[in-house]
């Protein structure tokens, strides 16, 4: 299994393991740097890590209802120690028992930081923001300030992140202050083309290879998802509207992921209806069995329309059915898009109610995929080809594979439609590895199943 993403962005640009360290973030107001921010934080509490957040933009009840959102149960919102800034600023009593009453002793900031990194062993931190820090002390001061408190967080902590305003400060200031980290990330909003304003992101200098190209990314239900390497401006434009198109059709949520075939992911980049935070919670791994199950993933690595009827029932959706039914998904379809015979994304759609893609549905939802295709192919056409997976042999939970002949309800296999899989509560099914079924394939052959059956039959692409 790959390793979960440390930053957003970072399994994209930085080649292997994000180094331990102290990390900035800096961009311009509006480019998302708090949602990176809190990204960062609930990936890690959700990964059951400890996280320390110095907080000077939000009262502590909102930021703990944010993370809610962002897919954090409680139990592990238990984890999470907030040194309260903003209470100082707003002149109200603060709830957190790490609290700082006057932002202007720098002193009284670095002992309540280390009061509450006491008795934690190896946990992230975050400061949000250390604008309210700088802007209240003299260079001499803010400069010594960042020296003693990055040495004092990279003693402490494993990874962290101190965010800080872009033109807020002299550059002077900010160009010293940036020698103090082990990595800088820069955010900016790009209006240079035709498109209109585009927020992007790049690891400018971190202590190990990377790439210092920028990427576009996306804000999802308060997080920064998204960041995808194949997204352009017309490729946002042609998934909004099929997402769009989903909803129209009644159901509750849609989203578009475009298969990032280095990573070995399926990256949101556009969604529509009720999202709440959904996204923010996903991984769709492709070369890991339990994360690449569900009707996405299934998607992705067959080249055939997945559907789970039952959310609630269906092993094969197990890692996201909490969040799902948290949110009112009881059934979801994937339908995939290729372009030059590879599967450049895939259009998700979840239902509010069970059994809700019958074959009328799915047709029109694979009407909706095959004009977005068309649209795409622009954008992909002669790319260079994809890189294969790992491959790993594992069992995938119990799936029952029922195959319809083809959108239009032919009586056999249409050449150009996809057939289509239902994943259920019962039954035998078999995880293919992605080294045969993945973005590239050669001739379709059935996999045998662990019970000997075999899935669904098919000519060759």
């Amino acid at each position: 299994m790959a390793m979960s993403e440390v930053f957003p962005g970072s399994r994209a640009l930085i080649l292997g393991p994000v180094p331990k360290g102290v990390y900035l973030l800096i961009g311009p107001p509006g480019t998302g740097k708090t949602r990176f921010a809190h990204t960062f934080i609930a990936r890690s509490l959700r990964a059951g890590r400890e996280v320390v957040l110095v907080a000077t933009w939000g009262p502590p009840d909102e930021i703990l209802a944010d993370l809610g959102r962002m897919g954090v149960p409680t139990d592990s919102l238990e984890g999470l120690r907030i040194v309260d800034c903003y209470s100082a600023k707003s002149g109200q009593p603060s709830p957190s028992k790490w609290c700082i009453k006057s932002l202007e002793n720098p002193s009284e900031v670095m002992i309540s930081i280390s009061k509450a990194l006491e008795g934690l062993a190896g946990p992230r931190m975050c400061i949000d923001s250390m604008d309210a820090f700088l802007a209240r002390f003299e260079d001499r001061t803010a400069r010594i300030f960042a020296e003693n408190l990055t040495a004092r967080i990279r003693e402490r902590a494993e990874r962290a992140l101190v965010t800080l305003t872009a033109g807020a400060h002299r550059d002077a200031l900010v160009n010293y202050i940036k020698g103090a980290f082990d990595g800088v990330i820069e955010m900016r909003i790009d209006e240079s083309g035709p498109e209109g304003a585009r927020r992007q992101l790049r690891y400018a200098d971190v202590r190990a290879r990377h790439e210092t190209k920028w990427l576009p990314f996306s804000i999802f239900g308060g997080g920064v998802v998204g960041v995808a390497v194949g997204f352009t401006p017309a490729v946002g434009r042609i998934a909004a509207e099929a997402c769009r198109r989903a909803t129209g059709l009644g159901y509750k949520m849609a989203w578009f992921g475009l298969v990032e075939e280095r990573l070995r992911r399926v990256v949101p980049v556009s969604d529509s209806g009720f999202e709440e935070g959904y996204l923010t919670t996903i991984d769709i791994d492709l070369d890991d069995p339990r994360l690449s199950g569900g009707p996405t993933g299934t998607a992705a690595r067959t080249g055939d329309v997945a559907i789970v009827d039952d959310t609630s029932a269906a092993p094969s959706f197990e890692p996201w059915r909490d969040e799902a039914l948290r949110r009112g998904y009881r059934s979801s379809a994937a339908i995939p898009l290729k372009v030059d015979g590879r599967i450049v994304g895939i259009l998700t759609v979840y239902s509010k109610d069970r059994a809700g893609f019958p074959e009328p549905m799915i047709a029109k939802l694979k009407s909706i995929a095959e004009e977005a295709q068309a649209s795409l192919s622009g954008e992909f056409a002669g790319a260079p080809p994809p890189r294969q997976g790992r491959t790993q042999e594992r069992r995938r939970g119990s799936a029952l594979k029922r195959s319809s002949a083809s959108f239009g309800g032919s009586p056999e296999w249409a050449g150009r439609g996809h057939p289509c899989e239902r994943l259920g509560a019962g039954g035998a099914g078999s995880w293919i590895p992605p080294a045969q079924l993945a973005i590239e394939r050669g001739p379709w052959k059935p996999a045998e199943g662990s019970d000997g059956s075999r899935g669904p039959q098919r000519p060759a692409d």
